[in-house]
């Protein structure tokens, strides 16, 4: 694996996050530098793009409650029509093309940064799996499954096929 190359800068920060970025750095057991680093990055790499297309996060327990309060029917077209339209063009936006591997990437990245779930990613030459592993019961599979099918569908054009249970969603699709 390359090291990237870095730079120094020097800043002035609240004292106040200072010593909170240390205590977390230590509960994390990493150096304050690898901490800012991930920051900084996932500031750069996410944030950025999420906030300029009104991407919202939402406590778990308030998406549990979503979930809980709709039938499966209307979770399945809510979903199909989330994963339809905004993933392309945020595909397209942060990557400026649609591949197998930004599209995995991208459902791998939300997933995540976004409080749905553990995800576990799988890419060959001919197959791409992704498995979340989430607490939000068999309606979040449903739900989960039925957007991240529409990801692919609207993106690359291919079937997938998916493994749902009452914890977990697996979608796997030909590379």
């Amino acid at each position: 694996m390359s090291k990237k190359n870095t730079s120094t800068i020097t800043f002035r920060i609240d004292e106040d996050f200072d010593e909170h970025l240390r205590k977390i750095a230590k509960e994390r057991k990493i150096s304050l530098n690898t901490l800012a680093n991930q920051i900084f990055g996932n500031y750069l790499d996410l944030d950025v793009y999420m906030e300029k297309f009104g991407v919202m996060m939402m406590s778990k327990k308030v998406f549990k409650m979503f979930l809980d309060k709709t039938d499966v029917a209307e979770l399945k077209l809510l979903a199909l029509d989330a994963g339809s339209n905004e993933p392309k063009e945020f595909i397209l936006f942060k990557w400026k093309e649609i591949t197998s591997e930004n599209v995995s990437t991208f459902m791998k990245i939300y997933c995540e940064h976004c409080g749905y779930g553990q995800c576990d990613l799988e890419q060959s030459e001919n197959k791409v799996s992704l498995s979340v592993r989430h607490n939000f019961g068999k309606k979040g599979s449903v739900y989960l499954g039925s957007f991240l099918t529409a990801v692919v569908t609207s993106t690359l054009n291919r079937e997938c096929s998916t493994i749902e249970s009452d914890e977990s969603i697996t979608i796997s699709f030909v590379n």
